[in-house]
């Protein structure tokens, strides 16, 4: 299993099965929103996770060394769960912040996201990768 801090909720990553979980909670416990994965869904969840941190980046980059500044959230893609769908947008950086990510878990009852920086997010990946890794490792 897997733990990652996100402002006041803490996102999970564990292996079920041959399924990837993601659980988010509050710090209190409390389960928020939980996403289920096959061994193909996360992997294309990793790919896009990968790509929006080079997006990020970039824009961080022309915004620091041009003055280019991003107007809109920048769509990455999505990748389906078996219950629900896995969203990841870059939020546009400014004067006040850097370029950040959006990954947004949408159910039919409810949404709710989770905003990162790209290093946070490219952990995220390394760590889900591992995790697949060991499911198909024979």
């Amino acid at each position: 299993m897997f733990t990652m801090k996100i402002k006041e909720k803490i996102l999970y990553v564990k292996c079920v099965e041959d399924n990837i979980v993601l659980e988010l909670k509050k710090e209190n416990g409390e389960e928020i929103s939980s996403m289920t994965l096959d061994k193909e869904s996360a992997s294309l969840f990793v790919v896009l996770l990968n790509e929006g941190v080079v997006v990020a980046e970039k824009i961080n980059k022309d915004f620091k060394k041009e003055g280019i500044i991003l107007k809109k959230i920048h769509d990455v893609g999505t990748c389906f769960a078996s219950d629900g769908r896995l969203s990841i947008a870059i939020l546009p950086a400014d004067e006040k912040r850097t370029a950040s990510m959006i990954i947004g878990m949408h159910k039919e009852n409810g949404h709710i996201s989770i905003v990162m920086k790209p290093k946070k997010a490219a952990y995220l990946g390394l760590a889900i990768t591992k995790m697949i890794m060991s499911l198909i490792e024979v």
